[in-house]
């Protein structure tokens, strides 16, 4: 970086991601096609993406959501930081092996004491053995299947463990849709969307890494390296970042920040 870096202020940057969040103006964009450009969204509150989609989307009707959710376009998953977001069936059969890890280690953070001395291999087997019968199951519930082999760590490390780290799962409709109100129920991603979550890749090799950080940068660019951790939590980017840094342009923010963007990707003029 040299003293030649165009440096983007506050309401440069405030106006690019307002435009790369579909928020400058309303698109037309199929539902599934605008969780896509969003590179999924926060879906723990389960209404929060009609309200999110209404303001981006003109035509945009609560049913053009939920009609995706039940028709397994779209689904409903723990992802990005350990939280359930709305995805593209797509987006997740093939981001979720690279988010396995972090998975475990955010499921761990919170229940080491109560899990030391499971075998989270043995664990997960189980666990899929449980849901072969393809049966939706709340996480207590399939917690509480294993439990009679692992009865100290209790139901709640358990099914955050099996569901949300150990087996990659999908959140089933009714919850969800909207005005509905309904417990989550899980499924295997692969059972409930009939194809298989695609497999790790091999050491040295971060193609999901490197796409990751295009997706970033098309929703919330120009980015720096840190902020495209806090979204999805994963570590090991940086090797992705640097995979990828021919492809992108450099900027600077007013702390003196490095910005990595997308060259052709919008940057509205500040006083938009």
């Amino acid at each position: 970086m040299n003293g030649h870096t165009p440096v983007l202020g506050i309401r440069a940057l405030n106006r690019a991601t307002l435009a790369r969040q579909l928020l400058l103006d309303r698109a037309d964009l199929p539902v599934p096609d605008a969780v896509a450009h969003l590179g999924g969204m926060q879906a723990q509150e389960p209404q929060e993406p009609f309200v999110g989609l209404w303001s981006r989307l003109r035509a945009f009707r609560p049913p053009s959501l939920s009609d995706r959710l039940t028709d397994r376009r779209l689904v409903r998953t723990h992802l990005m930081r350990r939280t359930v977001h709305l995805v593209t069936a797509d987006d997740a059969l093939a981001w979720r092996a690279r988010h396995d890890t972090m998975l475990r280690q955010k499921v761990l953070g919170t229940y080491r004491r109560e899990l030391t001395g499971v075998d989270l291999a043995e664990l997960a087997a189980a666990g899929r053995e449980v849901m072969s019968d393809g049966e939706p199951r709340s996480m207590g519930e399939l917690a509480r299947a294993v439990a009679g082999r692992w009865p100290a760590p209790g139901p709640r490390a358990l099914g955050e463990m099996l569901a949300a780290a150990l087996i990659p799962m999908a959140q089933l409709p009714p919850r969800g849709l909207w005005r509905t109100r309904a417990g989550a129920r899980y499924l295997p991603l692969s059972d409930w969307l009939g194809r298989d979550v695609d497999p790790p890749s091999p050491p040295g090799a971060d193609p999901v890494g490197r796409a990751l950080v295009r997706r970033y940068l098309t929703a919330f660019g120009p980015a720096a390296s840190a902020d495209l951790r806090a979204w999805c939590g994963l570590a090991g980017l940086p090797a992705a970042v640097a995979a990828v840094r021919e492809e992108l342009v450099v900027f600077r923010d007013e702390r003196g920040r490095e910005l990595l963007d997308l060259p052709d990707a919008p940057r509205p003029d500040p006083g938009t």
